[in-house]
């Protein structure tokens, strides 16, 4: 976005990325059991999705490429209305509880988004920080939060049927590599570069740069005015 607003000519446009709750979002919380809570058989591959059903999300993707991988795999969908199981999908209504959505996202293999638009990404983030590896789409800002060392990415493809086969492809291949070393790969990069104390103080400093850069004149008045009797 950043190279964007320079090439139309915004060029004070700067950086901010978010941060995200380490301490709710956490390697450490209370795990679900969840194969058994959605009745499946232990040797089941189960990663979640988080988040809203807008357009953007390709939610169909998503679940075209688990139709192409069929068994082991099995995608937990949190979001939207809708509840119960189709295929090896199973729908989960939004979650705004956010010590509950942490409790699914530890508890999964992995986390996994098949968005290309997405600006930010914060439910990657908490993904990861809940120490899981994540499975996405080389788009948007997903690669700025993501690589290959704490997940897979997938090629996009204007044609849905082909990005679904390429996420299919990246979510089979995280399992030739092992899940739980990117998950603390994933932990320590988002605390390492993610965290509020960080995203702040970088707030803070931008305020500072902006402030020094151009006092506005209201400011300036009022600092050349006597005091009040």
């Amino acid at each position: 976005m950043c190279e964007y607003l320079h090439g139309i000519g915004v060029s004070h446009a700067t950086h901010q990325p978010l941060g995200v709750d380490l301490d709710t979002f956490s390697p450490n919380g209370a795990r679900r059991d969840l194969r058994a809570e959605l009745g499946l058989a232990r040797d089941s591959r189960v990663l979640v999705f988080a988040g809203r059903f807008s357009a953007e999300k390709n939610v169909p993707v998503l679940m075209e490429a688990f139709r192409r991988l069929g068994d082991p795999f099995h995608l937990l969908l949190i979001g939207g209305d809708a509840t119960g199981r189709e295929g090896n999908v199973t729908r989960l209504p939004y979650c705004r509880d956010n010590p509950l959505l942490a409790s699914y996202l530890r508890s999964a293999d992995a986390f996994v988004h098949a968005g290309v638009h997405e600006t930010f990404g914060l439910v990657i983030l908490e993904a990861l920080a809940c120490g899981r590896p994540v499975v996405a789409m080389r788009a948007g800002a997903v690669p700025e939060l993501l690589d290959e060392r704490v997940g897979c990415l997938a090629e996009p493809h204007l044609d849905a049927t082909r990005m679904a086969a390429r996420l299919a492809d990246a979510i089979a291949a995280l399992y030739d590599r092992d899940p739980d070393m990117l998950g603390a790969e994933a932990r320590r990069h988002v605390a390492s570069n993610f965290s509020w104390t960080r995203t702040l103080q970088g707030l803070m400093a931008h305020y500072q740069a902006a402030v020094s850069a151009r006092r506005l004149p209201i400011v300036q008045a009022m600092s050349r005015a006597e005091p009040a009797p």
